[in-house]
């Protein structure tokens, strides 16, 4: 299950960052986070675990859709596979549906502080993977380490993405 945290580059997915902009605002047309923004995958910075699905390359964009976080993620994986996730959640924790993500059905978005975003992401209603997610004070890079889906506790996972 862990080599899906990647996949949401997140997405997708605790640790410091020194300086970590505060960025979850509100707009009269949506929530804006610190995922907000056109991001690419830099390799040179970026350390897996074991059992992570790698990347070749990968591109993520996040903006606000409505009430919504809304993200399109494309990844090439090491295998040579495309992958193309897309979601659109708040920012209060409840489940949100995903598309194009092996094993991955739902996430989960809080605010853990106003510089620290949290995501869990589910199949079936049961957590697969966790992530919280970093800006950079410049707003230039963002970081974002495994966590346990349950506990959130910190993984070996770090992966970091670069300002597009």
């Amino acid at each position: 299950m862990r080599a899906k945290v990647l996949a949401i580059g997140l997405v997708l997915f605790s640790g410091s960052s020194s300086g970590a902009r505060s960025a979850p605002v509100g707009t009269r047309f949506g929530p804006l986070t610190l995922l907000d923004g056109n991001w690419e995958l830099n390799l040179a910075r970026t350390h897996y675990g074991r059992g992570v699905d790698r990347r070749r390359r990968e591109g993520f964009t996040c903006g606000p859709r409505g009430e919504r976080v809304h993200c399109i993620i494309r990844s090439v994986r090491a295998d040579g596979r495309a992958v193309v996730g897309e979601f659109a959640a708040t920012l209060d924790g409840a489940a949100a549906p995903v598309s194009g993500i092996a094993e991955v059905d739902e996430v989960r978005l809080s605010e853990s502080s106003d510089s620290v975003l949290d995501g869990t992401f589910g199949w079936h209603g049961r957590p697969v993977f966790g992530y919280r997610a970093l800006r950079s004070e410049d707003g230039r890079s963002l970081m974002i380490v495994s966590v346990d889906p349950i506990t959130r506790v910190a993984l070996t996972t770090v992966v970091v993405y670069d300002r597009r």
